[in-house]
C-alpha cells in the first residue's frame, strides 16, 4: 500500500515538472515574440531541437507550440515548420522594475527607460522607485508577491538575501565579461550570478576648490593620513560660516571603512575575537578624535542623517566624505569641487559600493525581464551613464572611456581608474550586516561619550563571541 502511494507521488510530482517546463518554454517562445528577439516569418527550431533544449518529449512541445498557434503567435506549416507571425498590434509585454529612487538623478532613470521603450516597443516598463529605508524588506514582499519583476539590489541588499538564504527568489543571469571582473565577483555565489552589475563607486574624498584658494590651502597629491586631513580641513573652517569636514558617521558606507583601513578581518574564533575587538576600538577612536577635532567636523550633526552633500552644496562645509553616486546632488549647483582618495590608515583601502539588476525567480515575464537587464548594461546605455551623470557604469570600456563625459566633471575625476586594488567590499570584515549595525549601535554611546573605551572592548566581545 505504502509503495503504491509512493509510486503515485513519484507520478504527480514528474507531472507537475513537466508541467512547469511546458509553462517555461511557452512563456520564452512568447516572450521572445513579442519582444522582437524572434522576427515576423522566421521559423522556430524544430520540435526536437525544443524537446531537447526544454527537456520535455515531442508530444508535449507540440501541445505548447498549439497554444502558440491559438494565441496568434506562430503559423504551424505541415511538413515545413512553425512559423513566428507577430500581431500587428497586439499587446505589449508589462514587466515591474522596482528600482533605489536615488537612482532617478544617479543613472537619469527615466531618460534610460525611454531609450529602452524606444528601442523595445514590444515591452512597457513600470517604473517603482522605492526608498532606501526597509528596501530589502519591501523588495522582499514585493517580489513575493509577484509585484516586481525587476530589481536593483545594492551589495548590501544582495548579502542580506544571502545571509538569510533568499537568493533562491532570484533567477540566475549570464555573466558578462564587458563588466569589471571585481564588481561581477561581488553578486557571484558558488559559481552562480544572481544580479548583474549595473554601476558602482568607491568612498572618495571631495573638496571646495573655492574653500582651498580662499585659505591659500593646497591639497596634496601625494597619499595622506587622516590626521593630516583634520589639520589642513581645521584651516578650512570658518567660525559661524563653515566646518572643514564632515561625513554621515552613521551610514553603514562610511564608518566600516576605519576598520578596513585597520586590517581588521575577524578569523570567526573565540581566539580572533580578542584581536579583532582592539581593530575595532582603534577604527572607532579615530573616528572620535575626528568628532571632537576642535575647529573641524560639527559635532552637533555627528549623530544626525544631514545631508552631507547638501551642506556641501551650501557652502557650509568644505571636505566630505562621499561617493560618485552622491555627486550627482552637486550637478547644476555652480560649486566648484575636486576629488580624492581617502587617506589611508594601517592598510589603503576604501569601500567598494556596486549596485546590481536581479530578476526575480517568479517572474512570468523573464524574457522581457531580462531584454531590460540586457538593455541597461549594454555598451550603449553604460556610456549614456557615463555622458549624463558622474555615476561610474559596471562595463569597463564605458567607465574608463576617453570621451569628456558630463561637462561638469572635476579634474581629477578619473583617479578610480588607478585606485581599483584599494576597493572593498565591506564583507572582507567577516562580520554579517547584524553585527556591524550592532557594532554601530555601541559605537554611538562611546562616540557621544557615554561609554569608556575599556566597556566597549568588553561589549563588543561579547557582542563578537554571542552565539
Amino acid at each position: 500500500m505504502e509503495a503504491g502511494n509512493k509510486g503515485r507521488g513519484n507520478e504527480k510530482q514528474s507531472r507537475k515538472t513537466f508541467r512547469r517546463r511546458l509553462d517555461d518554454m511557452i512563456r520564452t517562445l512568447r516572450g521572445e515574440i513579442l519582444t522582437g528577439q524572434r522576427r515576423d516569418g522566421e521559423f522556430l527550431p524544430s520540435e526536437r531541437e525544443l524537446a531537447v533544449h526544454f527537456q520535455l518529449s515531442n508530444k508535449l512541445v507540440r501541445a505548447g507550440l498549439e497554444e502558440l498557434v491559438a494565441e496568434g503567435l506562430i503559423q504551424k506549416l505541415p511538413r515545413v515548420g512553425n512559423r513566428v507571425q507577430v500581431p500587428p498590434s497586439g499587446q505589449p509585454v508589462r514587466i515591474r522594475f522596482g528600482y533605489h529612487s536615488t537612482l532617478e538623478s544617479d543613472v537619469e532613470m527615466e531618460r534610460l527607460l525611454d531609450g529602452f521603450h524606444a528601442a523595445h516597443p514590444g515591452i512597457r516598463v513600470q517604473p517603482l522607485p522605492i526608498s532606501f529605508h526597509n528596501y530589502h524588506e519591501t523588495v522582499t514582499e514585493y517580489m513575493e508577491a509577484g509585484l516586481l519583476d525587476v530589481v536593483t539590489m545594492n551589495y548590501n541588499n544582495y548579502e542580506r538575501f544571502r545571509s538569510q538564504g533568499s537568493l533562491a527568489m532570484l533567477e540566475p543571469l549570464e555573466p558578462d565579461e564587458r563588466i569589471f571582473p571585481f564588481l561581477s565577483e561581488a553578486f557571484r555565489q558558488e559559481g552562480a550570478a544572481y544580479a548583474r552589475p549595473f554601476v558602482f563607486s568607491p568612498l572618495i574624498l571631495c573638496y571646495n576648490l573655492d574653500h582651498l584658494a580662499e585659505k591659500k590651502v593646497r591639497w596634496p597629491r601625494e597619499p595622506m593620513e587622516w590626521h593630516t586631513l583634520i589639520r589642513l580641513a581645521s584651516r578650512l573652517t570658518v567660525e559661524n560660516e563653515r566646518f572643514g569636514f564632515y561625513f554621515f558617521l552613521l551610514s553603514i558606507n562610511r564608518w566600516p571603512v576605519f576598520l578596513l583601513q585597520n586590517g581588521m578581518r575577524w578569523d570567526g574564533s573565540a581566539d580572533g575575537a580578542a584581536e579583532a575587538v582592539e581593530r575595532i576600538v582603534e577604527g572607532l577612536k579615530l573616528c572620535r578624535s575626528m568628532i571632537y577635532a576642535r575647529d573641524t567636523f560639527p559635532t552637533y550633526l555627528s549623530g544626525s542623517d544631514a545631508d552631507a552633500e547638501e551642506l556641501f552644496r551650501e557652502g557650509k562645509v568644505s571636505v566630505i566624505m562621499t561617493s560618485y553616486f552622491a555627486l550627482n546632488r552637486l550637478r547644476g549647483s555652480g560649486v566648484r569641487f575636486d576629488v580624492a582618495p581617502l587617506p589611508g590608515g594601517r592598510e589603503d583601502k576604501t569601500i567598494l559600493m556596486t549596485i546590481g539588476l536581479a530578476v526575480n525567480g517568479r517572474s512570468e515575464e523573464k524574457v522581457a525581464s531580462r531584454t531590460l537587464v540586457d538593455y541597461l548594461v549594454s555598451d550603449r546605455t553604460q556610456a549614456e551613464i557615463g555622458q549624463l551623470t558622474f555615476s561610474l557604469p559596471a562595463v569597463r570600456e564605458a567607465a574608463e572611456s576617453e570621451s569628456p563625459g558630463h561637462p561638469e566633471r572635476p579634474p581629477h575625476f578619473r583617479m578610480f581608474e588607478e585606485r581599483t586594488d584599494t576597493f572593498r567590499l565591506i564583507t572582507e570584515l567577516n562580520l554579517s550586516l547584524a553585527q556591524l549595525e550592532a557594532v554601530m549601535k555601541e559605537a554611538r554611546l562611546y562616540w557621544a561619550k557615554l561609554l569608556s573605551e575599556q566597556a566597549l572592548k568588553r561589549r563588543l566581545a561579547e557582542l563578537l563571541l554571542a552565539r
